[in-house]
C-alpha cells in the first residue's frame, strides 16, 4: 500500500488527489490521511497506517524531522524553505533546494509524476491566488483550466471550497476531499452542498475577525475563534483588501495561540523571522512570504514581542 501523507489545505489536498490520480491509473493501493490539523506532527492514527505502507509519500508538508526517523521508502515532494534530508531512503524533491522557484507543490508533485490537470492549476491558486497568473506560472496554469472549462475566478472559488473542510477543522472531510478531487468532473467541484454550507458559516466568522482590524500598510489582526480561518484572513488582507503585510493572531484556537504572516512581496525578513522563532522554541514554518506559527496560549506575548522585533 502507498500511503499519502498530505497538507490539509488546497495545495496539499490538490496534491495527493494528483498522486491518488497516478496510483489508480497504475492499479496501485493507496490511502491518504492527513496530521492533525493545525499540528505538524503525525499522531497514533497516521503512524499506524505508516506502519502498514510499503512506501510513503510527504506531499506539502515541513516536516523535515519527522521523516529523519522513519526508515520505509519516502518520497518527499515540498516547496517550501527545508533542510534537504540527506538519507538513502528518501527521495526529496524540492525545486527550491536547487535555486528554483515554483508556486505550489501541486506543481512539484505533477512535475515529479508527468501529470498535468487543472488540480495543478487549483493547488497553485491556492498558493498564490490571483497573483499566479502574473508569474512566469500563470500562461500554463490558465491554460490548464481553460482545458478543463474552468475560469481563474472559478479556480479561486473552488480553492475556497476545498479549503472549507480544514478551516472548520473537519479532518475527516479533509482526507475525504482527495478521493472526490482526483475523480469528479470540474463542474461538480463547484456544486459540492457540504462545501457550500462550510463557507457561509466561515464567512460570517472572518468578518468578525476584519472587526478587529488596524493598521494601514500592515494589517494588524487579531481575534479569537475554534475555526481555522487564520490563513484566510491574512490572504484577504493581502490579496483582496491590498495590504503590503498581513499579521494575524488567533489568541485562542482550541486552547492554542496561531500566528500567520503574509507579505505581498517575498522577503528575507520572513526567513530571518522563521530562524529566530526557532532559536526561541517556536514550531516555526513557511518561506519568503508566508510564516505560520502555533504554540501555548501562555507564550503569545514572546511571540508578538519577536514579531515586532522584525516588524517594528
Amino acid at each position: 500500500m502507498r500511503l499519502i501523507i498530505h497538507h490539509w489545505d488546497a495545495d496539499g489536498v490538490c496534491s495527493a488527489a494528483i498522486t491518488a490520480k497516478v496510483f489508480e491509473d497504475a492499479e496501485v493501493e493507496w490511502q491518504s490521511c492527513t496530521p492533525p490539523i493545525g499540528r505538524f506532527e503525525l499522531d497514533d492514527r497516521v503512524l499506524k497506517l505508516v506502519g502498514r505502507a510499503a512506501r510513503i509519500y510527504f506531499l506539502d508538508l515541513n516536516m523535515v524531522d519527522a521523516v529523519k526517523g522513519m526508515n520505509k521508502p519516502i518520497v518527499f515532494i515540498d516547496h517550501h524553505n527545508q533542510e534537504r534530508i540527506q538519507k538513502r531512503n528518501v527521495i526529496h524533491v524540492n525545486p527550491v533546494l536547487d535555486g528554483n522557484s515554483t508556486p505550489s507543490a501541486s506543481w512539484v508533485v505533477s512535475s515529479y509524476f508527468s501529470c498535468w490537470n487543472h488540480l495543478s492549476a487549483i493547488g497553485a491558486v491556492g498558493d498564490l491566488g490571483m497573483k499566479l497568473f502574473s508569474t512566469e506560472f500563470g500562461p500554463l496554469a490558465e491554460k490548464l483550466l481553460i482545458k478543463h472549462g474552468i475560469s481563474k475566478s472559478d479556480a479561486l472559488k473552488i480553492v475556497n471550497l476545498i479549503d472549507s473542510s480544514y478551516i472548520m477543522m473537519d479532518r475527516k472531510g479533509v482526507e475525504e476531499s482527495v478521493a472526490f478531487l482526483a475523480f469528479a468532473s470540474p463542474s461538480e467541484l463547484l456544486e459540492r452542498e457540504e462545501w457550500i454550507k462550510n463557507l457561509e458559516r466561515i464567512e460570517n466568522e472572518i468578518d468578525k475577525a476584519f472587526s478587529n482590524l488596524k493598521g494601514k500598510d500592515i494589517a494588524w489582526i487579531e481575534f479569537s475563534s475554534h475555526l481555522n480561518i487564520i490563513s484566510k484572513v491574512a490572504r484577504r488582507a493581502v490579496w483582496e483588501k491590498k495590504f503590503n503585510a498581513a499579521i494575524v493572531i488567533n489568541k485562542d484556537f482550541n486552547g492554542l495561540a496561531q500566528l500567520y504572516i503574509r507579505l505581498k512581496e517575498p522577503s528575507s525578513r520572513l526567513l530571518k523571522l522563521i530562524s529566530e522563532l526557532r532559536a526561541k522554541g517556536f514550531n516555526a514554518g513557511g518561506k519568503e512570504e508566508v510564516v505560520g506559527v502555533v504554540c501555548q496560549k501562555d507564550r503569545i506575548d514572546d511571540l508578538i514581542k519577536a514579531v515586532k522585533e522584525v516588524f517594528g
